[in-house]
């Protein structure tokens, strides 16, 4: 039988992670927001985050939350999709230095499309 202590704190740590869920989605979309501010001014700032330098990344690859979640199936394809935004963002805005619009739409798609699969997996995570 669970003792209400430690039911209060699985109660607590799941607000947790759904708060910082949320928090990182937040972070994702004002990046993405980042990414387009600068291919419309064609901003030639190609300095972004990468997949394990954004506040995401790096509680991924903590070794406490490698730990907590690492079984969790959500949790372990997290990190593919996750890259795939920052990778391809980073492209998009080298393809517009080049003035490559075609190659920029192609990698906005690909970005927005793993965001999309980013955002599913930390909703299935945090519930």
């Amino acid at each position: 039988m669970m003792t209400l202590g430690e039911h209060m704190g699985q109660l607590i740590e799941g607000i947790a992670l759904r708060s910082f869920c949320e928090s990182v989605k937040l972070d994702h979309l004002l990046f993405k927001l980042m990414v387009y501010q600068r291919l419309f001014k064609q901003d030639e700032n190609l300095n972004l985050s990468t997949h394990t330098t954004c506040r995401l990344g790096k509680w991924y690859l903590a070794p406490e939350t490698q730990a907590r979640y690492g079984d969790n199936r959500d949790f372990q394809q997290l990190n593919e999709p996750h890259r795939i935004v920052h990778e391809t963002a980073h492209k998009a805005l080298h393809a517009a230095q080049e003035k490559n619009w075609s190659q920029v739409l192609l990698e906005i798609n690909d970005m927005e499309s793993a965001s999309l699969d980013v955002s599913a997996l930390l909703d299935n995570l945090s519930h």
